[in-house]
């Protein structure tokens, strides 16, 4: 009878339990509709990677001592070296290098004296410059002659031709042909120095017939061209005088003129009269003469 209400008591039990369970299971999500699952493509194997290499590591027993043994460590990892991206290199900047200019010392003559270690001292000795010549100018045209040199040049080639000459008391009378000119040169210190006229005389027309008469002495009237200018021209004939010379004297000059206006022309002993322009101080060069 006891054992039959122990039963009682536990079929109780159960029948409480599963009224519970069932009450919890009605108040949850309830299943409205089957729903078949279409098959899939499985997931594919996942591989496993490769065992890794293992690192020895050796081991020593002392700081001085060979490792002995080598110990073989599992590590999941893989030692990797970064390889470094390759410096750059860098460009060199040309450097501009100067150009050394050597600066000339002149060097003078030194005399020493004789002097201490402390004070050293020199004396330079004088120092005489030497100008060098100039250079001379170059010309179209070539002077005719060496010496004197002018300064300027010549207008042109020199024009050689047939030429009289005749000395007076106070200077000299030159013709020269190819300019049909007549050169007067006074030595009586008045200006102008020199005047220059056309030849009046043409061939062949007579001499004039004044006869003047000469003063004690050996004198004489001049003829041609010389006496027409010294017959015409009583200044010029008081400025120079009577000739000293009987007759002309006939020879082959040349002429040139600068391009300053000055005449040089060529005289009877190859002597050379410079008549500057504006009737200036004459002068005459070269030559084998002996005049008074």
């Amino acid at each position: 009878m006891v054992r039959l209400r122990y039963y009682a008591i536990i079929v109780m039990v159960l029948m409480a339990a599963c009224g519970t369970n069932t009450a919890r299971v009605t108040q949850g999500p309830r299943l409205i509709q089957d729903v078949t699952l279409a098959p899939t493509t499985p997931a594919p194997t996942r591989q496993l990677s490769p065992t890794p290499t293992p690192v020895n590591i050796p081991i020593a027993t002392s700081e001085n001592e060979v490792p002995l043994q080598i110990v073989t460590i599992e590590a999941d990892f893989v030692l990797v070296t970064p390889t470094l991206p390759p410096s750059k290199t860098p460009t060199i900047t040309p450097s501009v290098t100067p150009t050394f200019t050597p600066t000339i010392t002149p060097t003078f003559p030194v005399t020493s004296t004789q002097r201490s270690p402390q004070q050293p001292t020199a004396i330079l000795a004088p120092v005489t410059a030497i100008v060098a010549n100039a250079i001379p100018r170059v010309c179209d045209s070539t002077w005719f002659f060496i010496q004197p040199r002018p300064d300027s040049c010549p207008q042109s080639q020199a024009l050689t031709s047939q030429a009289t000459f005749q000395i007076f008391e106070n200077g000299f009378m030159l013709w020269v042909r190819s300019q049909d000119i007549i050169y007067v040169m006074y030595n009586d210190g008045a200006l102008p120095t020199w005047q220059a006229f056309n030849d009046p005389f043409v061939d062949p027309t007579p001499e004039r017939t004044i006869l003047m008469t000469p003063p004690p002495g050996e004198y004489w009237q001049p003829r041609r061209g010389f006496g027409e200018i010294w017959l015409m021209n009583p200044e010029v004939r008081q400025r120079i005088g009577w000739a000293v010379q009987q007759w002309e004297d006939i020879f082959s000059s040349r002429v040139q003129i600068s391009t300053d206006g000055t005449v040089f022309v060529e005289g009877p002993r190859n002597d050379i009269f410079m008549l500057p322009p504006g009737g200036r101080q004459w002068t005459r060069s070269g030559g084998n003469f002996n005049v008074p």
